[in-house]
């Protein structure tokens, strides 16, 4: 990890799980990893279904791969039956490309473990996904974990 990156020192969960995008010839050309954690919502228990580490290859991005990753990881959040709603970090200028596949800006406060201190998340912008309740826009969401 580049320890110029000034997320290197935070603790990381690693994805439990995957989508994979090939293309027509079987090339992967995407993918996204998928969490699934106990949380809490302003105090309340609740399951989140976490995206990170949305990848591209350089030579197919701009085709709607990455979209359709997303897309997938959100689907597969909802045959859980008990994800409450999506939840990924991502730097600004990936704001407008999430909120135009219908995820929501989250501008309340994020508490994350770090090396089981707790802490707030404030390294990128936190963006939350409708799937069996509403995507919240505020409050306070504790991933009872480190971020992902």
């Amino acid at each position: 990890m580049n320890p110029e990156w000034p997320g290197h020192a935070l603790q990381w969960t690693s994805a439990e799980w995957c989508v994979r995008i090939r293309d027509g010839d079987r090339r992967l050309v995407s993918s996204a990893g998928m969490v699934l954690r106990d949380g809490t919502r302003d105090g309340e228990p609740v399951r989140i279904g976490g995206i990170g580490g949305v990848k591209t290859h350089p030579d197919a991005r701009r085709r709607g791969y990455a979209a359709l990753a997303v897309t997938r990881a959100t689907e597969f959040f909802r045959a859980q039956g008990s994800v409450a709603f999506g939840l990924l970090v991502c730097e600004p200028d990936l704001i407008l490309y999430y909120t135009a596949h219908g995820w929501r800006e989250f501008h309340g406060r994020l508490l994350v473990r770090d090396r089981d201190a707790a802490a707030e998340f404030t390294l990128y912008r936190v963006l939350t996904y409708e799937v069996r309740l509403p995507a919240p826009a505020s409050g306070t969401i504790d991933l009872c974990g480190p971020p992902w």
